[in-house]
């Protein structure tokens, strides 16, 4: 296949944002034709939006949708939005037969490889294995997480892990939710929707009180020093330090740990600290081994498009 005048389709799809984008193979990969951000809300279905960005004398040749949830073969449930996907009827709908649904962390994961330095912010440079395991976690809508070894990408449902408190305010944050949510995730407290119920519990609210900001009011309010609002990014970030430091070990990450998501580059500088350094450690009899992974912000927002278009050029070279 020369690629030229040759375009694949690749797709974004969370729960709040989708992005689409399509890209021209060219020798030695692919470049951006066009993309645009749509609210996903806005839209019945991935056919319609598909519709609404794809013109009718632009024909990809195939087609990678990363997506929110868990696939059952090319058909998934999305998570956080109230849309059934079905890769075969998509491929109907673009009149192509490449066609491949992937999981949104799963995408993240394949996008690594496009990520230069200027997307990465270091927290912890450790020591990096050039071919190592390296680790994803991601929070927005809801928390995903993925691993890529051996050249693999192997996504994961690991958002939907129980939390597992650390201190006597974790577990007083456990105690106040559990009436209420007969199990806490990670997801529960490390989401968008999570950072509102961090918030409601730093500031001594019930679980189910309506006086309490979305996610977006309250990283506003912490950029202008709102005490409260701090105190729950803090909070955020030391629990997603932890986390990240159990995934760390779950997989050996010595590739590296990487953060990111919608929300996480937002609180940068609630993450940039010696305390989510010191917690992503915190293991005693792990610490020598932690010390020695590096973890990193993803501050690219692209990154699951990024990896959709690479799946995409691959599937359109391996006709």
């Amino acid at each position: 296949m020369s690629g030229k005048d040759e375009i694949v389709l690749a797709a974004d799809i969370g729960g709040s944002r989708a992005r689409l984008l399509l890209a021209e193979l060219c020798t030695g990969g692919w470049r951006v034709r066009r993309g645009a951000e749509f609210a996903s809300a806005d839209y019945p279905d991935m056919e319609t939006l598909i519709g609404a960005f794809v013109r009718a004398d632009e024909r990809p040749v195939a087609a990678c949708l990363a997506v929110a949830g868990p696939l059952a073969g090319q058909r998934v449930q999305m998570t956080n939005l109230a849309w059934a996907l079905d890769g075969a009827r998509i491929a109907r709908h673009l009149g192509i037969s490449r066609v491949r649904l992937v999981n949104d962390f799963a995408a993240q994961g394949a996008g690594l490889a496009c990520v230069g330095a200027d997307g990465l912010c270091t927290l912890c440079a450790g020591q990096v294995q050039a071919a190592g395991v390296k680790a994803l976690i991601g929070a927005g809508t809801g928390l995903g997480m993925a691993v890529v070894a051996g050249g693999q990408v192997l996504g994961s449902e690991g958002g939907h892990v129980d939390f597992a408190p650390r201190n006597q305010e974790e577990l007083a944050l456990l105690a106040a939710l559990l009436p209420f949510y007969p199990r806490v995730s990670l997801e529960t407290l490390l989401s968008g929707a999570g950072m509102t119920r961090l918030y409601r519990f730093v500031a001594g609210l019930s679980p189910d009180s309506p006086l309490a900001h979305d996610a977006a009011t309250i990283g506003a309010l912490a950029r202008d020093g709102d005490v409260l609002s701090c105190a729950t990014l803090r909070l955020f970030a030391r629990l997603l330090a932890a986390a990240a430091g159990n995934l760390a070990l779950t997989v050996l990450a010595d590739g590296g740990v990487y953060l990111s998501g919608g929300i996480v580059p937002r609180i940068l500088p609630f993450l940039r600290t010696p305390e989510v350094v010191d917690t992503f450690h915190a293991h005693p009899r792990m610490a020598a081994v932690l010390e020695k992974i590096p973890l990193y912000v993803v501050t690219d927002e692209a990154l699951g498009l990024r990896g959709a278009a690479q799946i995409a050029a691959g599937m359109a070279r391996d006709e």
